[in-house]
Parts: C-alpha cells; sequence; structure tokens
C-alpha cells in the first residue's frame, strides 16, 4: 500500500481523518483572524499561521481566502440560524410575537460573540467587505429567514407581494446599518435596548 492511500493509518488517523482536521484548524483560524478587526488584512500565510500549519495545507482544503470566508460565514450564518430556531420552537403562533423573539435572539448571539459580529455584520452586510458582491444573495437569505420566524406558512420572499418585500428590504436596510453601527462602538447602548429599539422599529413599520 502507498505512502498516500486514503487508508493508510499515520498517528493513529486515516489520510481522510487527517485532511479533515486540519480543514478544521483553517476554519477555526479563519473564524478568529476574519473575526478580528484587522481582517481586512489578512493573508493565507496568517491563517495557516494561526491553525499551526504550513501554506501548502491551506490550499489542500481552499482555492483562495474567499473560498474560506465562504465556508466561516456559512458556519456563523447557521449558528444563528439554529439558536432562532431553537428559541421559537415554543413560541406562539403570533407574528409580531416570533419577530420580536428572533430579533431580539440575534442581537444577543452577536453581542456574545465579537468574532460572528464583524464576520457577519462587518465582511457580510458591510459595503466593501469580503462578500460585497454577494450582498443581494446575503439579504434574501436573510429575509426568508425572518419570513420563516414570523409563522408557518408565509409565503417566500421571492414570491411576496411587492410592497411587503419593500418593507422588509427597508427593515432588514435599517436593522443591519444600526448592527454594524453598535458593534463598532458608535452608538452607546446596551443589548437589550438595541433589541427594543429594534422590536419597536418592527413594530411601527407593521401599524396599519
Amino acid at each position: 500500500m502507498s505512502v498516500s492511500s486514503p487508508g493508510r493509518l499515520y498517528g493513529g488517523a486515516t489520510a481522510e481523518q487527517r485532511i479533515a482536521e486540519r480543514r478544521r484548524k483553517l476554519v477555526e483560524a479563519g473564524v478568529t483572524l476574519f473575526g478580528s478587526h484587522e481582517s481586512g488584512s489578512v493573508r493565507v500565510k496568517d491563517v495557516a499561521a494561526e491553525a499551526g500549519l504550513t501554506e501548502r495545507y491551506f490550499y489542500e482544503s481552499f482555492s483562495d481566502l474567499g473560498a474560506l470566508f465562504d465556508v466561516v460565514l456559512e458556519r456563523v450564518l447557521a449558528e444563528i440560524e439554529a439558536q432562532v430556531d431553537a428559541a421559537l420552537v415554543d413560541a406562539p403562533d403570533d407574528t409580531p410575537a416570533r419577530i420580536s423573539i428572533a430579533l431580539r435572539t440575534v442581537v444577543e448571539s452577536l453581542a456574545t460573540d465579537a468574532n460572528k459580529t464583524q464576520i457577519l455584520l462587518v465582511e457580510g452586510f458591510g459595503k466593501g467587505g469580503r462578500v460585497d458582491p454577494q450582498r443581494h444573495e446575503l439579504n434574501d437569505r436573510w429575509m426568508a429567514d425572518f419570513l420563516r420566524w414570523s409563522g408557518p406558512d408565509r409565503q417566500p420572499f421571492r414570491g411576496g407581494a411587492v410592497e411587503a418585500r419593500m418593507k422588509a428590504l427597508a427593515l432588514s436596510g435599517a436593522a443591519t446599518e444600526l448592527m454594524i453601527s453598535w458593534s463598532e462602538g458608535l452608538l452607546d447602548v446596551s443589548t437589550d435596548e438595541l433589541a427594543d429599539f429594534l422590536v419597536g422599529l418592527y413594530w411601527r413599520a407593521n401599524l396599519p
């Protein structure tokens, strides 16, 4: 059997297991570095060093930094979505109440993890961030999430009425800019105050 054989054990692990472990370390390093305030200057060698690997192992799993960031962003989004889903398990079938729970859960999730805030709000939604060309896709996903969280039978975002979509986009833009400013220290408000304001914004936008 050759040394490169996938089934060969080295240190008690197969080649696939070792590759998966190196990839995990790179993703963890990406979360740390992309989540820092110096995220704009991150290079491949920085990620490799943070992961305790040589640069050649970076390219074993990722074509470039953009590919790694996509995985890191997906992880952050999936974590937040899972947290909101869990918070809504026993929530009433009442749209305002459900949206209130969802907004508060998102804010609390970001408030307890500075890396997550930087990755999602600055590098993700922020203009000039790493996913700037795909910001519309990210917005669509965020809108789809909130429509799903608002109730089990809500119409998909893209298939909804134009007025409802405009309102959703306006609220999303306002909420995102508020959270970005909050994360950058431009708004001297507590987590609860920010969540209360966002919930109030939703209520005012939906008054008859």
